[in-house]
């Protein structure tokens, strides 16, 4: 797992300097969370299927989308992708990924998302979350 620091921390641009390295251990939850990794991946999907139909983005970028996070899913199940710590968890490292390998529609994935409409999303993918294994 990479420690790497990267300019898509969620507290990025806020303040002047990082986080100490303490509270970045404290906040940071993918040593948990990613082994959600792959509804993560199908909600991202999904959401990005239903910007295009609502017009949102374009269809070009959301087959972009999901053919980037199929490449990702393709790296976490060979044990390739790397985690970073500096991301905090699994949506963030996925999306900084999928950046470096499609670039600005990337960020598209969270148009309109919450956390709490992503679960949702997740779950409607007939995909059952079990964090407790």
């Amino acid at each position: 797992m990479s420690d790497k620091n990267s300019s898509n921390a969620m507290w990025g641009g806020r303040f002047a300097s990082g986080p100490d390295a303490i509270m970045e251990s404290i906040n940071a939850s993918i040593d948990f969370d990613k082994r959600m990794a792959v509804q993560d991946i199908a909600g991202s999907i999904a959401h990005s299927a239903m910007l295009a139909k609502q017009n949102i983005i374009t269809e070009t970028d959301a087959e972009a989308i999901k053919e980037g996070l199929l490449i990702i899913l393709s790296e976490i199940e060979n044990g390739t992708f790397e985690y970073s710590k500096a991301l905090e968890d699994i949506h963030m490292n996925i999306e900084s990924r999928l950046k470096e390998i499609i670039g600005e529609p990337a960020g598209y994935c969270i148009l309109g998302a919450q956390e709490t409409t992503k679960l949702q999303q997740i779950s409607n993918c007939g995909h059952v979350i079990n964090v407790m294994q």
